[in-house]
């Protein structure tokens, strides 16, 4: 009997000692979207070989990206400063540090730097192995 009390305090302490460590993770959603920034749907995807890439793109303070576009999703999660993306429609977005940017599928824009500081992007790219990322204007 005093082997069960043993065993059943130990499994206890364990059990506390699980659950309080498994559980001080927090997390927060930062993007659930079914479409990009200008509230383009996203399309069925078939994706017969994915690949994913993970860039840091980091854009100085007064630059811009050339006018381009991505034939893949794409998510850019800003980690430092302000970048507005402008369309060739001149819609604009303006996102800030910790925000999250579902960005345009197939069509023209670019990314400018807005604020005081160097933009720093953690950009996250799905699709077709060997698509390229973005395709510059010409």
């Amino acid at each position: 009997m005093r082997k069960f009390c043993k065993l059943l305090m130990l499994g206890c302490l364990l059990i506390l000692f699980v659950t309080n460590t498994a559980y001080s993770a927090q997390k927060e959603v930062l993007l659930k979207t079914t479409s990009t920034w200008d509230k383009s749907e996203y399309k069925t995807l078939k994706i017969k070989k994915p690949e994913v890439t993970v860039l840091k793109i980091v854009i100085g303070k007064g630059e811009s990206l050339a006018l381009h576009k991505h034939n893949l999703v794409n998510i850019a999660y800003v980690k430092q400063g302000t970048l507005t993306v402008i369309s060739d429609k001149n819609d604009k977005i303006t996102i800030k540090e910790g925000e999250v940017l579902p960005e345009l599928i197939g069509k023209y824009h670019y990314g400018k730097n807005t604020g005081d500081k160097p933009v720093e992007l953690i950009v996250f790219y799905i699709g077709e192995k060997g698509t390229p990322l973005s395709v510059n204007k010409k």
